[in-house]
């Protein structure tokens, strides 16, 4: 499958992913086309890359995944292999800072299969221009229909064309363990 994208229990559908945003450019599709062979070859999915900033530092982040989840063994395997490739292809200009992570929780949606893989979930869109004065949607993403990404936000259902979305993130969702404490009874004095 190409660029070796799973679901947590098994292959997901077999037609080819669409690259959204910052994730089609010509180095994050550089650094997938070198790294989703050796990715493979580890048993592991290339599930992204992005280009970002830390202070001056340029960093490459480079997302893995697996059925079983990614441990820092895996990140660990993969990155001196993934560098030395980088290293004789050179697809980034400039000096840049490597990592290799797993996607985590707030995991970057950067295929039209992301979105649909995790329909359900809250995520945050972020547009590379805005379209009637909105650039940001954040709410529960409701699927891929043709070449829209539905999202139900507060203030209703939107259709957001894929070719416009910049960079889209899964939200976070902290869930509480437990019962939440009793707010604090006043005992007023007579």
């Amino acid at each position: 499958m190409e660029d070796g994208l799973v679901e947590a229990d098994g292959p997901m559908d077999e037609r080819t992913p669409r690259w959204i945003g910052g994730a089609e450019e010509p180095v994050p599709a550089a650094v997938r086309r070198i790294g989703q062979p050796l990715a493979a070859g580890m048993g592991l999915q290339l599930a992204g890359v992005e280009i970002g900033q830390e202070g001056h530092r340029v960093i490459l982040w480079v997302y893995i995944d697996s059925p079983d989840g990614v441990t820092i063994d895996d990140c660990a395997r993969l990155s001196p292999e993934l560098s030395a490739a980088l290293d004789v292809d050179d697809p980034m200009p400039g000096a840049y800072e490597l990592r290799v992570s797993s996607p985590g929780v707030d995991r970057p949606l950067m295929t039209d299969v992301d979105f649909e893989r995790f329909a359900g979930r809250e995520a945050f869109i972020q547009l590379a221009a805005p379209i009637e004065g909105r650039r940001r949607y954040t709410g529960e993403l409701l699927g891929v229909d043709g070449d829209t990404v539905q999202i139900r936000c507060s203030d209703g259902a939107h259709a957001v064309p894929l070719s416009s979305i910049q960079k889209a993130r899964l939200r976070y969702e902290d869930v509480p363990i437990g019962r939440p404490r009793p707010a604090k009874a006043t005992n007023p004095r007579r």
